[in-house]
């Protein structure tokens, strides 16, 4: 996923963003019953966090096109990290309605707590791991999903 290059908070909102998480040693169906149970199945292969909501925080699917969206050198880097390529990689879209920060926390945690993996911003280069977000771990000066401190430290272009 590409970092960020700018964002507009203005006007009291915020523009979508994403977040990827990356598993190994699992299959598609194993995530979509985890998803399933944590999520809102909504239709095809997605769902919505929280239940019920009549505004979604997190829009979720799995991520097929990573692996055309990215440079060979981050598909290396993302192997080199998870010690394979990824068996499953899942999207979630966050709406730019709410800032999401403690929604996301709790959906990576909870996918990061069932499967091995990654998860990836749009913040930083870095890969988190599971122990690192829930210790809020530094990286590229920033803890994980970081919008607010991004914004901070970035230079308006």
């Amino acid at each position: 996923m590409a970092m960020v290059e700018a964002y507009c908070f203005g006007a009291g909102h915020l523009h979508m963003r994403s977040i990827v998480i990356h598993l190994a040693d699992t299959t598609r169906e194993a995530v979509r019953t985890q998803l399933s149970e944590i999520a809102e199945y909504t239709s095809g292969d997605e769902w919505r966090y929280p239940h019920r909501s009549s505004a979604p925080v997190l829009y979720i699917q799995f991520y097929d096109d990573y692996e055309r969206e990215v440079e060979p050198g981050e598909m290396n880097s993302l192997a080199s990290e998870l010690d394979q390529m990824p068996s499953v990689s899942i999207i979630a879209h966050v709406s730019g309605r709410v800032p999401g920060g403690a929604e996301v926390r709790w959906f990576t945690e909870s996918v990061l707590g069932t499967f091995r993996g990654l998860a990836q911003d749009e913040y930083s280069p870095h890969y988190w791991t599971v122990a690192e977000i829930r210790s809020q771990a530094i990286a590229h000066g920033h803890p994980f999903f970081d919008y607010e401190g991004w914004h901070e430290n970035t230079p308006a272009v």
